[in-house]
């Protein structure tokens, strides 16, 4: 594991460091050029409680919404497709950045349309406060496999939905940008019996205290000029979930390495010139990856 301290530094500096809104101009970097990685024939939905016939339900665009779990409230923003409700859509979860804004990371992430165009359920939901970074106290995520404050948060906002909304319970996803994705990536290990995929942009690394419950399938992205996450953690992180989904030899293509020779499930690694930021078109690599037609 590595040490808080330094683990610390590195994502303190986002102060200094922020990940850009993709624009038209950006570079290309891992996930753009490539086509990517041909997405697994899915198995016949596993409807929730929230399934219901005979009605057809208004899309919910970037609704502001709160869940207690405990004795704590948290916010989150939901973007629901228009349709049946007895249609069981997939879920994907999205985790903004240490000190980031999940509405913002909606917009400029693509996911909040995405959502609506392939027909899923996107939730962004909201940090908490008291996040220690080096020396900034913030709204963020915790990041470890033994802390439990937002892995409990994120059961029960998970019950809820699939209590509300008519969810495929076999294709709940999470990912995540920088220490977001730091908490996606835990996420993908703590909670495997719940989760179908993962995919960490610009923040992940080894589990070395962790076992999944099951093998999940995990996308990193990262950038070979990032600065505040090393590339060399990304690579780590690759090689820990390589090892834990029981993997072989890779297929290369582009920046990507594709692991499909798999005891279960997927991994794949997209490493571009990119620095700390979000490339343009990731909503769109990490949907193919989990599980959606090309958009």
């Amino acid at each position: 594991m590595l040490p808080l301290v330094l683990l610390g530094l590195m994502l303190g500096c986002e102060r200094a460091e922020r990940s850009p809104e993709p624009s038209a101009g950006s570079p290309p970097s891992a996930g753009e050029s490539e086509s990517a990685p041909e997405a697994a024939v899915p198995e016949a939905p596993l409807a929730s409680a929230g399934c219901r016939s005979g009605e057809d339900a208004q899309a919910v665009r970037a609704e502001r919404r709160e869940v207690t779990v405990g004795d704590e409230t948290r916010a989150y923003w939901i973007d629901v497709p228009r349709g049946p409700t007895d249609e069981a859509r997939p879920l994907v979860m999205v985790f903004h950045r240490f000190q980031g804004r999940p509405r913002r990371l909606r917009r400029w992430s693509g996911f909040g349309r995405l959502a609506h165009r392939n027909r899923f359920i996107a939730v962004f939901p909201e940090g908490h406060e008291g996040v220690e970074l080096l020396d900034v106290t913030g709204v963020g995520w915790d990041i470890y496999p033994h802390q439990t404050r937002d892995l409990v948060f994120v059961e029960g906002l998970l019950d809820v939905l699939e209590r509300d909304l008519c969810v495929d319970r076999r294709r709940v996803y999470v990912a995540g940008l920088s220490n977001g994705g730091f908490f996606a990536n835990v996420l993908g290990c703590r909670l495997a019996e719940r989760l179908a995929g993962m995919a960490a942009v610009a923040g992940s690394m080894p589990l070395r205290e962790c076992t999944p419950a099951r093998p999940v399938r995990a996308l990193l992205i990262h950038g070979e000029s990032d600065k505040v996450v090393k590339v060399d953690i990304a690579r780590a992180a690759r090689d820990w979930w390589v090892r834990a989904n029981g993997c072989g030899e890779p297929e290369p293509e582009g920046h990507c390495r594709h692991y499909r020779s798999c005891q279960g499930a997927d991994v794949s690694y997209c490493e571009g010139p990119q620095g700390h930021r979000w490339p343009r078109p990731a909503a769109r690599r990490i949907w193919r990856f989990f599980d959606g037609p090309p958009s």
